[in-house]
């Protein structure tokens, strides 16, 4: 029997030199490939975007503190002087709004559930030649006051009193400073809880306070 025999042609050096160095140049282009497809569609955050960051979260710490600290907040800037005028929350659907509505003439309406309304003012305040001056705790300190409403026999006024950091149940009235009349009107739309803040006019401001029913304006402006 004739046995046939297949020859394989045979694959010289040369080409088999040329067949690695192909595939060694496209190893590097399509590792390259698979680098960028699992790179991030966004670009990572700059040093810029980073710090903006940090500061809104510290502006927002800043804050949180500063109410816990003072409660709510009304502040104005008059004549380049900063005044602020803490006050706590006291809804108008509570013992203290009931006890408020029920003062008699020459009342001064106190509250249990907050402390006093406290002003801080760096300029002294007139209202209608009416002097709160600066400087009532120390020459070189702000002025500092707790603030009352009180029912008068034709209306209303504001007391200011000398003694600041106090409970709202706690006024001494040998420490009261000054008395100022108060706008009073029903208000348009009933505050659910006190309301106080301040509403720019030339040449000074108005301080307004609503609380339930009832909103009081008082007008001022930086005393000379």
């Amino acid at each position: 029997m004739r046995t046939t025999t297949t020859q394989i042609p045979l694959v010289s050096l040369a080409a088999l030199s040329i067949l690695a160095a192909l595939l060694l140049a496209a190893a590097p282009a399509a590792a390259q490939e698979q680098a960028a497809s699992s790179r991030p569609d966004t670009a990572p955050a700059t040093a810029e975007a980073t710090d903006s960051d940090a500061e809104a979260t510290a502006a927002a710490r800043r804050e949180r503190f500063r109410r816990l600290r003072y409660g709510n907040l009304a502040e104005l800037e008059l004549n380049g002087k900063q005044l602020r005028i803490s006050y706590p929350d006291l809804l108008a659907d509570s013992d203290d709004y009931r006890a408020f509505e029920s003062l008699a003439a020459g009342d001064v309406a106190a509250w249990n559930s907050g402390r006093a309304i406290k002003l801080l003012t760096h300029a002294s305040l007139s209202f209608d030649g009416i002097i709160v001056p600066y400087g009532n705790a120390s020459p070189d300190y702000p002025g500092v006051y707790s603030l009352w409403t009180r029912r008068t026999a034709d209306g209303w006024s504001l007391v200011f009193n000398g003694e600041a950091d106090i409970w709202g149940s706690q006024r001494n009235a040998t420490a009261d400073a000054a008395e100022v009349p108060l706008e009073h009107s029903s208000a348009d739309e009933p505050a659910e809880k006190l309301t106080i803040e301040f509403l720019e006019v030339e040449p000074g401001a108005v301080l307004r306070i609503a609380w339930g029913d009832h909103q009081f304006l008082a007008a001022f402006e930086a005393a000379p």
